[in-house]
């Protein structure tokens, strides 16, 4: 323990270290360093290095992936981070940290899922085909039922009013907390569906079984719509099982998932759509634009009917 004490990366201070200031070589020792609290402070200072100047901590990626696995919160949280940093610098350099990212996605606590967003949110535009492999993951999160429900307590607690307020509470702020990881998963896929419609396309059927007209999460009713729409456009004879759900969705009052649900029945072009669309088309409580926009469609879909 003492030479762990002595390890030249804890004197850095992680809340004013710059990227000249540390050296190469006592940054890899102390991130591949088998005690924790050196590894853990490495990562720190690995992340602000990175934050402070990518170019010169992008040399440190394969440890910092490797540390994406490690058995400790705090060396997989900033390794994350630190990753994130270096998606624009050198992304061919992090491309291996996609696997263990879209784990993360996962795991508890919420701030792993947390960091890994951010490291997504980097590079899903860079290097979408690095989450092709991952894309039936994806998908089952973002299917995932994220209703959450702590208010029956721990088991033997007597009733206590509360108690019973508090575990409700959390429960909702694990539920929203879940629902947005849920929106981030679905435009992974939506990224993936815009490059890649063939690979997409086998999902639909499970991806439009979240499509629900009373439905709050209209992040991913959005998200999935616009899915089916990028792979009916690119070919609508790809998509199975879609019609029902974006028809039923046009019922749902929030105006983009509407829109974009419209867009993708424009694609699909099913008469069963026709008056479903004209329904919206003539409703006086719609958004003018959604109306013409509905109107247009249901025009369209019928001269492709007659054709």
């Amino acid at each position: 323990m003492s030479d762990s004490l002595s390890h030249g990366v804890l004197t850095h201070d992680i809340e004013s270290v710059s990227a000249d200031e540390v050296s190469a070589d006592v940054l890899r020792s102390g991130l591949e360093h088998e005690t924790n609290l050196v590894r853990t402070h490495a990562v720190r200072v690995a992340a602000a290095v990175a934050d402070d100047d990518p170019a010169t901590a992008v040399e440190h990626a394969p440890q910092l992936i490797a540390n994406l696995e490690h058995e400790r919160t705090n060396v997989k949280l900033h390794s994350a981070l630190a990753l994130a940093s270096l998606v624009g610098e050198a992304p061919e350099a992090v491309e291996d940290a996609v696997g263990p990212i879209v784990d993360l996605l996962d795991q508890d606590p919420p701030i792993l899922q947390l960091a890994a967003v951010q490291f997504v949110r980097e590079s899903i535009t860079t290097m979408p085909h690095a989450y092709r492999p991952h894309l039936q993951q994806l998908v089952d999160r973002t299917i995932e039922d994220p209703e959450v429900d702590f208010t029956d307590g721990r088991a033997g607690e007597a009733p206590d009013p509360q108690r019973e307020e508090f575990y409700q509470m959390v429960s909702e702020d694990e539920t929203k907390r879940q629902w947005a990881t849920r929106v981030v998963t679905a435009n992974m896929v939506a990224e993936l569906a815009s490059i890649e419609p063939e690979a997409v396309a086998d999902h639909i059927p499970t991806l439009v079984a979240v499509l629900d007209s009373e439905s709050d999460a209209v992040g991913v009713l959005t998200t999935v719509a616009n899915i089916v729409a990028s792979v009916a456009e690119h070919d609508p004879t790809l998509v199975d099982g879609a019609v029902d759900p974006l028809v039923e969705l046009l019922a749902h009052q929030d105006t983009p998932t509407v829109s974009t649900a419209v867009a993708a029945l424009g694609f699909l072009a099913p008469p069963a759509a026709i008056e479903p669309l004209r329904d919206v088309a003539e409703d006086e409580q719609r958004d003018e634009d959604l109306r013409e926009l509905a109107s247009e469609t249901a025009t369209f879909i019928e001269a492709q009917a007659d054709a």
